[in-house]
């Protein structure tokens, strides 16, 4: 969402270099990171859960559920219609020019995919709670990590975990399918495709309704469309109570807010985090100030912007720098310690639970 997460090392802020080909190697990671039920509603077999606190923090809605309702839609399948052909949306990104193009893709599935292996943590989210668990053959090492992934410790069921660069590992689990992204490396596609492995390649997807439609598309792709649906459904109705949430507690001034990165970087116009806040109908400054996508600032443009709330990562050291800055103690977040901490699992959710990650944001931004 916010950070970047592909791999086994998403703090991509340490590699800048002078050096042109790494610097937009490392820029590419920077940018593409920061950019973040209980009660049945009747709605597709989705949940909506009750206004509740998790770890003693309140949130819109329960989080516990919230959670669980995101990571399991599966539902009986008859197996669908095999051979079928699957159009589905892709957006490129231009990193250098800053824009994106929409087009779409095609692939040809001979069968029910049943041994797939997803390249990307987000990804294997949203297969997870679609795909019946014994069709996942593998999963990337990154997905085991509970600071990365929402799913880790269930997918310690998975049998095989791999590197990111080992293809030739993938290769040889045989798998019918493999879901890769358009920041999956280069080099391991061409060995995917120098092998004739299958695989499915999925664009850029910045907000709730882009990864929606990624979820829809990879319900087409796997056979698995009715849980796919359910899993929209259940996305839907809870935002909706989120939502509700926002317009209950936010007064006739909308809330002033940023997110502030290691290095000084915060998220503007196409990131989650901008998309979020208009979820939550709260002000982000730097779309409001022309940031496209994601740029670094200095303490002497955070304090003209002055923000009533700046969210920082947890554990990162920034809430407490940015409270001891001298140029900043005229600031307001700064006078009302109105520095909020996300942990990095919500802040880097690039799949359904980036409705949980708006859960999250509520609670910081409304709850009690």
């Amino acid at each position: 969402m916010f950070m970047w997460r592909k791999g086994i090392r998403p703090r991509a802020f340490r590699c800048f270099s002078i050096d042109p080909r790494r610097w937009l190697r490392c820029r590419l990671k920077v940018l593409i990171g920061l950019g973040l039920i209980g009660v049945c509603a009747g709605i597709a077999g989705s949940a909506v859960a009750e206004s509740g606190s998790a770890q003693g923090r309140k949130f819109p809605v329960e989080m516990t559920a919230l959670l669980r309702a995101l990571g399991d839609a599966r539902m009986p399948s008859p197996g669908g219609d095999f051979p079928r052909t699957v159009t589905y949306p892709y957006t490129e990104w231009n990193m250098l020019e800053g824009t994106l193009k929409r087009t779409s893709k095609e692939v040809y599935l001979p069968q029910k995919p049943r041994r797939i292996i997803p390249h990307a943590v987000g990804v294997t989210e949203i297969l997870w709670a679609l795909a019946p668990h014994e069709h996942i053959a593998a999963v990337h090492q990154s997905c085991l990590n509970p600071e990365y992934s929402f799913v880790a410790g269930e997918l310690a069921s998975v049998p095989n975990a791999y590197a990111s660069e080992d293809a030739e590992v993938v290769i040889g689990l045989r798998p019918d399918l493999i879901l890769t992204t358009y920041y999956s490396s280069e080099e391991f596609k061409n060995r995917l495709r120098l092998s004739s492995v299958p695989f499915v390649e999925v664009g850029f997807f910045g907000d709730i309704p882009s990864i929606q439609e990624q979820v829809e598309s990879l319900g087409r792709i796997i056979g698995e469309e009715a849980a796919a649906r359910r899993l929209v459904a259940t996305m839907q109705a809870n935002i909706a109570v989120i939502q509700e949430f926002a317009r209950a507690h936010s007064g006739e001034k909308k809330l002033r807010v940023l997110y502030y990165g290691l290095h000084g970087f915060v998220a503007g116009e196409n990131s989650t985090f901008d998309s979020l806040c208009g979820l939550l109908n709260v002000v982000n400054i730097p779309a409001t100030e022309g940031v496209r996508f994601f740029k670094q600032i200095d303490y002497e443009t955070l304090l003209k912007w002055d923000p009533d709330i700046i969210v920082v990562p947890e554990n990162s050291g920034l809430e407490k720098e940015l409270l001891e800055q001298k140029i900043l103690q005229t600031a307001k977040a700064v006078r009302t310690r109105n520095i909020k901490s996300i942990p990095n699992v919500y802040l880097m959710a690039s799949s359904q639970f980036a409705v949980a990650s708006l859960n999250y944001l509520g609670g910081l931004f409304y709850g009690e």
